[in-house]
């Protein structure tokens, strides 16, 4: 998602980034499931940590409302707050968004489950881009493990587009023990353009251990979250990313 700058020098530093790129999604892998007549309140954040101060601070947070409409389409509205990195910043409420995921398969009636996501994000910060994002969403499960691939296209909308469409990737691979915790892995990464992608060195790349779990029957629905530790594999990637979801899901 797109991070709002705030503070002194404002608007240069949003335009500056913009002619980069759309900035990096939210660390969060999406599912191919929809549970009908669902709702969910959903809470995501995420904190970064570099020795080099300007790449350092960077943090996200967001509120969802979820609803699953029918049995092929959920839809959610989104709050989000951020902060960019480097000293002297605060946290701004930057966006709204609304996400979509499309559910084209059952969980194990074909070889691999298969849905499709879509978000549009309108900008709460002046003289800044709002944002479209779309793809994919596989999911496959094998050896006792649940592998979830996310690939996505982010680009710019309104008067302040800048810049080509950026390919996003989220990967998540879990342990399925049986136990009201797992563990696993995840890994996020923004290449740059389709076909035209960064130099390695620009390039953002993340990969770290994650625990995942579930407690049932808490008052009327259930409380499903994970989170872990993100460690940036490339030098335009903050070195730590710590990051956490919890999702409190119930029907009327």
């Amino acid at each position: 998602m797109a991070a709002g700058r705030i503070g002194g020098g404002l608007a240069a530093m949003i335009l500056a980034a913009a002619a980069a790129g759309p900035a990096r999604a939210d660390f969060k892998v999406w599912q191919p499931d929809v549970e009908p007549g669902e709702v969910a309140l959903e809470t995501l954040g995420d904190y970064g940590h570099d020795p080099v101060r300007a790449r350092s601070g960077e943090q996200s947070y967001t509120e969802e409302l979820e609803y699953g409409v029918n049995s092929f389409w959920q839809t959610e509205l989104e709050l989000e707050q951020a902060r960019p990195p480097g000293t002297g910043y605060a946290t701004s409420f930057s966006q709204v968004t609304t996400e979509n995921v499309f559910q084209f398969t059952q969980r194990g009636e074909y070889w691999m489950d298969a849905g499709f996501y879509a978000e549009y994000g309108q900008t709460m910060v002046s003289r800044t881009a709002n944002e479209t994002t779309f793809g994919p969403i596989f999911r496959k499960e094998v050896a006792g493990t649940i592998n979830t691939v996310n690939l996505f296209v982010e680009k710019d909308l309104g008067a302040y587009a800048t810049g080509r469409p950026v390919f996003l990737y989220a990967w998540e691979t879990r342990i399925a023990l049986g136990t009201p915790i797992e563990p696993g892995f995840q890994a996020y990464g923004q290449p740059g353009p389709p076909g035209h992608f960064d130099p390695l060195g620009q390039q953002q790349h993340w990969i770290g251990p994650q625990l995942f779990g579930t407690i049932v029957h808490l008052g009327p629905g259930d409380l499903v979250w994970n989170g872990g530790v993100l460690f940036g594999l490339t030098p335009a990637a903050p070195r730590e990313m710590l990051r956490w979801q919890a999702e409190y899901e119930f029907h009327f």
